[in-house]
């Protein structure tokens, strides 16, 4: 890790939970940033003193109020944590990395992600490196029809962040109906439970069908490829497995509750839960686009969707209570008299992602002012923890 740099908006964290309504939510933005008087020492990677970042994002909060995300600065993504009202980056340590992203952080404070890998298909011998190899990664994809510079998804690894020391997060080798091994080159690793169990997806060359919800648990791997595990057998969708799917939250312990998101065969993205091995679609009331982010112990979740006819890039963040109450449903407002990233008081965002919510309901995530727009952390406060 980078740079200590004292945050402008500390938020602390380890209070009571209670339920909220849209519109009681007490919100700070967060933008990673160097104050003008820091050193430069001092500066999370990628900025100097009085420089904030290009964007941020904020990925997942702990009971402790400890904050994970990203940042883009000079052009290059990096991880960062919010500790005790500093900023410090994540970047995994192998040369010439792509960029950084921390998605989640546990009780503990151990810390998840994702890493992009340069280029590289020989090992330091000359010898071509097997697709599951931690350093395989193929050359980008053509452009076009891509944009130019566009990586192979293959180059996406998952990482756990522990006591300082780095790790791989990738998945094993599947076997088909037809007995057929598939190697995986690619894994994100999306949240942590409080007992150390990650999810996320494992994924081949694309982030599409090839794409499947996976979980790295003390007893093994599961995941919604075809007869993955995940899926109880007496579920119709354990044969055939869920393509273009991603578990983002779980519940800790044995008979865990997970959610995520898939685009099912009419090409529509919905979130999902995993109850003892069953798998149910979920959506807020009149989405037409939904996608789970994370779950709490206490099996709320949160996530993001689009109402039937909003614009394509429209989004607003919601809360699902575990009571099955209609979904408390918001948008980012700014609440400070100062403004938010140039915005005055009172300005409602064109999207707001929730991509977090720890033990006792508060929420982070990543809010935009227009279509487009800079991407800028918020967390949001449910009113009995203020």
């Amino acid at each position: 890790m980078k740079g200590k740099t004292l945050c402008s908006c500390v938020v602390w964290t380890t209070l009571l939970a209670g339920r909220a309504f849209a519109g009681q939510y007490t919100f700070t933005s967060i933008d990673v940033h160097c104050p003008a008087e820091a050193a430069a020492s001092d500066c999370p990677a990628g900025l100097s003193p009085g420089q904030v970042a290009a964007q941020t994002g904020a990925k997942a909060i702990n009971a402790r109020g400890d904050i994970v995300g990203f940042y883009i600065a000079g052009g290059r993504q990096h991880g960062f944590l919010l500790n005790d009202g500093e900023f410090s980056s994540l970047d995994f340590p192998v040369s010439g990395v792509r960029g950084t992203i921390a998605n989640g952080i546990n009780a503990r404070g151990e810390i998840v992600g994702q890493y992009l890998l340069p280029v590289q298909l020989k090992d330091a011998t000359g010898a071509d490196l097997p697709e599951d190899s931690p350093f395989y990664c193929p050359a980008n994809l053509p452009s076009p029809p891509n944009p130019p510079n566009t990586a192979d998804p293959a180059c996406i690894k998952g990482f756990r962040f522990w006591n300082g020391e780095f790790s791989t997060v990738m998945f094993p080798s599947t076997i088909d109906a037809n007995g057929q091994e598939h190697k995986h080159p690619g894994a994100i690793a999306m949240h942590i439970t409080s007992d150390g169990d990650i999810v996320g997806c494992v994924h081949d060359h694309d982030l599409g069908a090839s794409m499947y919800g996976a979980m790295w648990t003390k007893s093994g791997t599961f995941s919604l490829t075809p007869n993955g595990g995940q899926l109880s057998a007496s579920d119709l969708m354990a044969a055939s497995g869920v393509p273009m799917s991603m578990n983002n939250g779980a519940t800790p312990g044995k008979n865990k509750n997970v959610a995520g998101f898939y685009v099912d065969m009419a090409n529509r993205q919905h979130g999902y839960l995993v109850n003892s091995g069953m798998f149910n679609s979920y959506d807020p009331d009149g989405a037409n686009l939904t996608a789970i982010w994370d779950m709490n112990p206490s099996r709320q979740f949160v996530g993001t969707f689009r109402f039937s006819g909003e614009a394509l890039p429209k989004r607003h963040a919601f809360l699902q209570n575990p009571d099955g109450s209609p979904a408390v449903t918001f948008d980012f407002v700014c609440q400070d008299p100062a403004g938010c990233a140039g915005a005055p008081l009172g300005t409602v965002a064109f999207a707001t992602v929730a991509f977090g919510v720890n033990p006792e309901g508060v929420i982070v995530g990543q809010y935009s002012l227009v279509s487009g727009g800079a991407g800028h952390g918020f967390v949001a406060v449910p009113p009995d923890t203020n």
